[in-house]
């Protein structure tokens, strides 16, 4: 069975990078998360991004086509388009995407699936590592309140799933196919109802998270949130339908830890940015529309300019040695990287040279 590692970091399988950081103090990332368009489709009432007001704004694509090759030059590994809208929204996302491939760089998507008609799908899908539908209902029903979408929606989606799935058979495609499911007092009882669904047609895995409140203007809120201990029979009988070829994952660490960190202050930004769709580059997501967090805009700086310039230099001396992490939003997706670099460079661990 495949090991997709939701949780953790894969540090240890770059170390050139992790090299450079801690001999150099600073690397270009790894990974990259773009925004395409502010704007989306649905509306899920747990939207991360629902009090900007789903902004009707996309990336210029020649820009953004440019930007690909200078991190590309950067040996920037991976990207992902997700962000703050429907990356299908973007009429030259698959531009993106092959681009993105012919640079050596893997490519992956989050989508909520509604957008990928056919013809799309054939010039995307042979150049994505991955495609991982966002789906957080088991009936037409409950789709239709998480999504605020018409219940027929997730007839469609289903189906746009089941294309999917058969067309990299078809073609023999080195791609995964997921699902994540945010797990909300609205839909907990539904997730058994929505892995079969999904197991059915075809998908590799089905992981499922706690919904993270990303900042107090969230307009979403959970009275209590899910601890393990409410959670874990439920989790276990999800994980139960998992076989040779459909590997359903919980991820525990994250509602083990949520909002809980060891460390003091983030090394992580140096691994992993992203860009939002006004084309400003930031720390993190969290922090994406704080200006104190903007390292430059890609309409003004190429990125290695941007990504070596005075003003992120000063940003990082701050988010590593004055940020008190305790701060930000719970999760965040360098978690698990600043865990595993403030143990090495702040070690808990006496007598280190007894390996």
């Amino acid at each position: 069975m495949k090991n997709y590692l939701f949780d953790g970091h894969k540090l240890n399988y770059h170390i050139d990078r992790l090299n450079d950081f801690l001999t150099k103090g600073d690397c270009f990332p790894l990974y990259m998360e773009i925004s395409p368009v502010g704007s989306c489709n649905h509306r899920c009432i747990f939207c991360a991004y629902d009090f900007i007001g789903h902004p009707n704004r996309r990336l210029k694509s020649d820009n953004l086509l440019k930007f690909i090759e200078d991190i590309a030059e950067c040996k920037v590994k991976s990207l992902i388009y997700a962000g703050e809208g429907e990356p299908l929204l973007h009429p030259d996302i698959d531009k993106f995407i092959v681009h993105s491939k012919k640079n050596n760089i893997e490519v992956g998507i989050f989508t909520n699936g509604q957008l990928l008609k056919k013809e799309l799908a054939e010039k995307i899908l042979d150049s994505l590592a991955f495609i991982r539908f966002s789906f957080n209902g088991g009936t037409r029903e409950n789709y239709s309140r998480i999504h605020n979408v018409k219940p027929e929606i997730f007839d469609r989606v289903i189906s746009i799933i089941e294309s999917t799935v058969k067309q990299k058979e078809k073609d023999k495609l080195n791609l995964d196919i997921g699902v994540q499911f945010v797990l909300l007092p609205e839909n907990i009882k539904y997730l058994f109802s929505a892995i079969k669904v999904l197991e059915d047609k075809g998908v590799d895995y089905f992981v499922i998270k706690p919904f993270v409140q990303q900042s107090s203007l969230q307009f979403y809120r959970m009275k209590k949130q899910f601890s393990l201990k409410s959670v874990e029979d439920t989790l276990d009988k999800a994980e139960s339908f998992s076989d040779a070829k459909f590997k359903v994952t919980a991820r525990r660490e994250a509602f083990i830890g949520y909002g809980k960190r060891e460390y003091r202050h983030c090394y992580g930004t140096s691994f992993i940015s992203s860009l939002n769709s006004a084309g400003d580059i930031a720390s993190c997501l969290p922090y994406w529309d704080k200006n104190e967090f903007i390292f430059g805009n890609i309409y003004k700086n190429t990125f290695r300019e941007i990504w070596l310039g005075e003003r992120r230099r000063k940003i990082k001396k701050y988010l590593e040695n004055k940020l008190d992490s305790s701060s930000c939003p719970p999760n965040c997706r360098p978690n698990a990287v600043n865990e595993f670099l403030w143990e090495i460079r702040n070690p808990s661990v006496r007598h280190l040279n007894f390996v």
